[in-house]
């Protein structure tokens, strides 16, 4: 979330984020940039630089809770870390390594995008409170740090080392054995590593993240985490390219990956690559679920734990919504207007604005 501070001529900062007077000492006695609003007046220590705010900007700024974490900018504050979020990350890059058609991001984005400096990083892991639930770590390809991503687990462990963490990887920097020997031996003790298998064997995997050699870099990653007690979820994005796949990527992880901790099945999200593919991956909600059916039974059968994320309720059969999850960020949630009639819309966790259009047609209330 951003802020527009018309009065803000600020270079740029990170600072915690306070209204109370009591928790404004705290932070300054660990030595934290603060910024602390007052009445109309947001002063960021220990520079003593003060912002005058309009009544529009203090409204904004009086609803953000204490101990969030802004990146401040000339004219902007970006909400970094919100303290009353579950859904904070640390992000490291939009670029990758991998170009997957169907991915949420374009192409110039992931070849272009700058990768964060470890020292901002670092800056901000400092200020997250350490009773903090949860944190993803994402990208983008977070290994694109290069080494200094190990220096940032090696920081979380030390310092936020009860955070349960979620980090998104294609994991092939994990093939090479010395990079798997430095992450296994610096991450944080609750750690998830959430891994994406796009097909079966290599040709198809390749095909969709068109970066050769990935699907075995991939797998060898894997067998690396198998052989740990690393908890491992695989991501399985259904797209037009792998819906008829599925039964044998469920076969693939139960004859290599029998120790995964959990298998989700992935709806897609239609910005950037995926838009510009719209054509060869898009298949509706209802369509993908199934056929995706039969892959969810196969895993379900072998004691495999199993997910779905971005699926509405309605394109899913009854015996399954258990297994769903509200797994969309809070801002890009949109229900269509017959949503309103579901007896469910309080349980099912919407489409990705990105969908809402694709979707009408197929959405049908639950009454």
């Amino acid at each position: 979330m951003i802020i527009k501070i018309k009065e803000c001529d600020l270079q740029y900062h990170i600072a915690s984020f306070t209204k109370n007077e009591d928790i404004l000492k705290e932070m300054l006695d660990k030595n934290y940039t603060v910024a602390y609003l007052k009445d109309n007046n947001l002063t960021l220590y220990p520079m003593n630089k003060e912002i005058i705010l309009t009544n529009e900007e203090k409204k904004q700024l009086s609803k953000v809770a204490d101990y969030s974490i802004f990146e401040m900018t000339p004219g902007n504050i970006y909400i970094y870390y919100d303290a009353s979020s579950l859904d904070n990350a640390l992000f490291i890059t939009n670029r990758c390594n991998s170009n997957c058609i169907m991915c949420p991001v374009s192409s110039i984005v992931r070849k272009n995008d700058p990768i964060e400096n470890i020292s901002t990083l670092l800056k901000i892991s400092s200020q997250i409170p350490n009773d903090s639930a949860h944190i993803t770590i994402t990208g983008g390809e977070p290994f694109l740090l290069r080494k200094d991503i190990f220096t940032l687990f090696q920081f979380l462990k030390d310092h936020l080392n009860s955070v349960e963490y979620l980090l998104l990887t294609n994991a092939r920097a994990l093939s090479n054995k010395e990079y798997f020997e430095l992450f296994r031996q610096t991450i944080p003790d609750n750690l998830l590593i959430g891994i994406p298998i796009h097909g079966s064997n290599e040709k198809r995997h390749d095909t969709i993240t068109r970066a050769k050699g990935s699907f075995k870099q991939t797998m060898m990653a894997l067998h690396h985490l198998m052989s740990t007690h690393i908890r491992v979820e695989i991501r399985i994005v259904v797209s037009q390219l792998n819906i008829d796949d599925l039964q044998q990527i469920a076969q693939l992880i139960i004859k290599e990956c029998k120790r995964v901790y959990t298998v989700k099945f992935i709806g897609l999200e239609m910005l950037g690559n995926a838009r510009r593919n719209l054509n060869d991956v898009w298949i509706d909600y209802k369509e993908s679920f199934l056929k995706t059916k039969s892959a969810i039974d196969l895993l379900v059968k072998n004691e495999i734990d199993v997910g779905i994320y971005n699926y509405p309720l309605c394109c899913v059969d009854q015996p399954y919504w258990s297994l769903c999850e509200k797994s969309i960020t809070d801002y890009k949630v949109r229900y269509l207007p017959q949503c309103n009639q579901c007896t469910k819309k309080d349980a099912c966790g919407g489409m990705f604005s990105g969908t809402y259009n694709l979707m009408k047609g197929v959405i049908e209330p639950i009454l």
